[in-house]
C-alpha cells in the first residue's frame, strides 16, 4: 500500500489555494453587487487585496512557515520481502510522540500484522526509539510482539517486480487480477485459515511438514511461496514450484484453499515421473501429522462430568436472598468518591481475596455497577497481580470485555468499580442447560474470539479463560445474546515467551505444562475447550475424579474424540474449528483472528461462496 504525500508548505500548492480563494471572492462580490450591502463589498475588497499581496510576495501564513517539513518514511513488516511497504509523512506536528506513531502504524497496517507493533528497526537492525532517529527518504521495519528483527531484502514495488521477473517466479495473481485467463477472487473470499501438509523435495522417504495459512501470511501467491520456503528449507533455496498431491501444478492463490491440503514443494529441480507416488512411510507420516475427526467413536460408561466450579470473584448478579445485604461492609467505610456517587447494594460474589457488591448510581437509579473490593492482606506476595489487573483493564475498551469505570487504591484495599452483567457466568448457564445449540454456541464463541483478538492485538494474554470468567446477558427466553470476558487477574503483556505455570487445569494448554515457553495462543486453546463443552456438556480431556496427573497426560497427548451419542447432529464445520483450536503445536494452532475467519462463523452468503 502506498500513499502520495504533498508537502504542506509548498509555495505552489499554497498559491493555488489562494488563487482559488480570490476566484471565490470575485464570484461573491458579483453576487453581492446585485443583492449585498456596501459593508460586505468593502470587507470582500479588503480580503481580496490581502490575498493578492500574499501571492505576489510568495509568502505563506506564519504557521505554515514555522511548520517543519515532514519526513518521507517507508515502513515494512518484519520478514515480509514481498510487500512494497507503507509510506508515511512523519512530523512532530502529526505525531506528538514516538508512541503515537507506533499506535497509528498498528492501526493503519491492520491485517498485515500479527499483533501490535512493539519495535521499529532500521534496515541494518538498529532499534529506533524516538521520532528524531527517523531519517527522510529512509526505510524501517515494524516488528510485532516478541519477534526478533529479520534481516532480509526489503524492497520497493519496482525492485520486487524486477527481482521476481529475473528469478522467473510468477507475479502474484492478486496483483495481476488474472491467472491463465481466470479472474482471481478477492482475498476475503479466497483465503481462509487452514493447515496444509507439505512434502519437501528430496530423497525418499521425504520430510513431511505442516503450515498454517491465513490472511496474515497468505495475502498473495508470493507470500505463500515465501512462507513455504521458510518451513521446508530446501537445499536449493527458495521454493519455485508447488504441486498438488495428484501432480497438478499450483498456479494461483485459490489453489491453496480448495479441497486439496497436501502439496509438494520444489525449487528449480527437475520433477521426476515417480515424484508424486508416495512411499508407505510417507503416507503413514502424512496420516500421523493430520488430526482426523474421530466421529464414529462410542464412549462407554457414564457421561463425563464438568469440572467443579472454581471459587473466584465473579461479579455477575446472583438473586440468592440468603446472601447478606452488604456482608458487614458499611458505606461509610468506602472511599469518599464511591460514597458520593453510588449507593451500596448486596453481595453478588465472594472469592478468596475479594468480595463483590452491587452499586447503584445515585444520579440515575437505572445504572447499576459492580464494586470489587480486594483485601490486600490476603494477597501477600501477589500484589503484582493486582497491579497488572488494573493496568491492563485501564487500557481496554471493547464491547465484549468488562469495563473498568473507577479504581481507588488504599492502604488496606483496592476498590474497582466495574460494569455489571445481569445474566450470571457461563459456568452456571452450562450447569442449567447442559449443552447449547450450534446457533447459541456460535454467538458466544464469536464474542469471545472478538474479545481475544482485541487483547492479542495489544499483545495482552488473559491466561485464565474459562466459563467462570465469561459473563452472559440473556433475553426473556433465556437465550444468550451477549458474552463478555472478565477477571484479568492473571493477564499480562507478552514481550517474550512466558514460563509461569498458571491457569485452571481443565483449560490449560500443553505448552504451559511442558514449560517450554508460551504466548497468546494459550487463550485460543482454552476457547477451544469451552466451545467443545458448549456443544456436548463436558470437556474433551477428562480424568477419573478430576485427578490432575491423568488429566495433564491427556492434554499433553493432544488426542480427543467427538463421541456418540453426545455429538450426534453436530456439524462438521464446527468440529473442524475445534480441531484447529486444539492443535498441540502453537505454530499450527489457529489465532483468535483465524477463529473469526473460519467458515463456521460466516454468514450464509459468505459460507455459500466458500463452498
Amino acid at each position: 500500500m502506498e500513499v502520495s504525500i504533498q508537502s504542506s508548505n509548498s509555495n505552489h500548492s499554497t498559491k493555488s489555494e489562494l488563487e482559488k480563494d480570490i476566484s471565490d471572492l470575485d464570484v461573491s462580490d458579483k453576487k453581492n453587487g446585485l443583492n449585498g450591502s456596501a459593508n460586505i463589498n468593502n470587507h470582500s475588497n479588503e480580503k481580496l487585496n490581502t490575498l493578492k499581496k500574499r501571492i505576489s510576495s510568495g509568502k505563506t501564513p506564519n504557521r505554515t512557515r514555522e511548520t517543519t517539513k515532514a519526513k518521507r518514511v517507508r515502513f515494512f513488516r518484519n520478514g515480509d520481502k514481498f510487500w512494497t511497504g507503507y509510506l508515511v509523512a512523519v512530523s512532530n506536528e502529526r505525531y506528538k510522540s514516538f508512541d503515537s506513531l507506533v499506535e497509528d502504524l498498528t492501526k493503519q497496517l491492520g491485517e498485515r500484522l500479527n499483533g501490535a507493533i512493539r519495535c521499529i528497526y532500521s534496515l541494518d537492525g538498529r532499534k529506533v526509539e524516538k521520532l528524531d532517529d527517523l531519517e527522510d527518504n529512509k526505510s524501517y521495519v515494524c516488528s510485532c510482539n516478541n519477534e526478533n528483527f529479520k534481516k532480509i531484502e526489503y524492497s520497493s514495488a519496482s525492485q520486487i517486480k524486477a527481482r521476481l521477473s529475473k528469478n522467473g517466479r510468477p507475479l502474484s495473481p492478486m496483483k495481476n487480477g488474472t491467472t491463465n485467463g481466470t479472474a482471481s477472487k478477492d482475498i476475503t473470499s479466497v483465503v481462509y485459515p487452514r493447515i496444509v501438509t507439505l512434502i519437501r523435495n528430496g530423497v525418499k522417504p521425504r520430510k513431511i511438514m505442516r503450515l498454517l495459512l491465513n490472511k496474515r501470511n497468505s495475502p498473495t501467491f508470493d507470500h505463500i511461496l515465501s512462507a513455504i520456503t521458510q518451513v521446508v528449507k530446501l537445499d536449493s533455496g527458495c521454493v519455485r514450484k508447488v504441486f498438488k498431491i495428484d501432480g497438478t501444478p499450483v498456479t494461483k492463490l485459490a489453489d491453496f484453499f480448495d479441497v486439496n491440503d497436501v502439496f509438494f514443494a520444489y525449487g528449480n529441480e527437475r520433477v521426476g515421473n515417480d515424484d508424486f507416488e508416495l512411499e508407505p512411510d510417507e503416507s503413514k507420516a502424512i496420516k500421523q501429522t493430520q488430526k482426523t475427526l474421530k466421529n464414529g467413536a462410542v464412549r462407554n460408561g457414564p457421561k463425563p462430568k464438568m469440572p467443579v466450579k472454581s471459587h473466584n470473584d465473579t461479579f455477575a448478579v446472583c438473586d440468592d436472598e440468603e446472601l447478606l445485604v452488604s456482608g458487614g461492609i458499611r458505606s461509610e467505610s468506602l472511599p469518599v468518591d464511591i460514597q458520593n456517587r453510588f449507593a451500596l447494594g448486596k453481595i453478588i460474589g465472594d472469592g478468596n481475596f475479594a468480595v463483590v457488591l452491587k452499586l447503584k448510581d445515585k444520579l440515575s437509579s437505572d445504572c447499576e455497577y459492580a464494586l470489587k473490593i480486594i483485601d490486600k492482606s490476603k494477597c501477600k506476595g501477589k500484589e503484582h497481580y493486582i497491579d497488572a489487573e488494573v493496568r491492563v483493564m485501564k487500557k481496554l475498551k471493547h464491547q465484549h470485555i468488562i469495563s473498568l469505570l473507577m479504581d481507588i487504591d488504599t492502604t488496606t484495599n483496592m476498590y474497582l468499580v466495574l460494569e455489571l452483567v445481569h445474566g450470571g457466568d457461563l459456568f452456571d448457564a452450562i450447569t442449567r442447560v447442559t449443552r447449547f445449540s450450534e446457533a447459541q454456541s456460535k454467538i458466544m464463541i464469536k464474542h469471545l474470539a472478538s474479545a481475544l483478538a482485541y487483547l492479542h492485538a495489544m499483545s495482552v494474554v488473559h491466561r485464565d479463560v474459562k466459563p467462570e470468567n465469561l459473563l452472559v446477558e440473556l433475553d426473556n427466553d433465556g437465550n444468550v445474546i451477549m458474552l463478555k470476558l472478565a477477571d484479568f487477574g492473571l493477564a499480562c503483556e507478552v514481550t517474550e515467551p512466558l514460563f509461569a505455570v498458571c491457569g485452571t487445569p481443565t483449560y490449560v494448554a500443553p505448552e504451559i505444562l511442558m514449560e517450554s515457553g508460551y504466548g497468546l495462543k494459550i487463550d485460543v486453546w482454552a476457547a477451544g475447550i469451552i466451545l467443545y463443552i458448549l456443544l456436548c456438556g463436558f470437556p474433551p480431556f477428562v480424568s477419573p475424579d478430576n485427578q490432575q496427573e491423568p488429566l495433564f497426560d491427556a492434554i499433553l497427548s493432544g488426542v480427543f474424540e467427538f463421541p456418540e451419542p453426545y455429538w450426534d447432529g453436530i456439524g462438521e464445520p464446527v468440529r473442524d474449528l475445534i480441531n484447529n483450536m486444539l492443535q498441540s503445536d502453537p505454530e499450527l494452532r489457529f489465532s483468535s483472528e483465524d477463529i473469526l475467519d473460519h467458515y463456521w462463523l460466516m454468514n450464509e452468503e459468505d459460507f455459500d461462496n466458500y463452498l
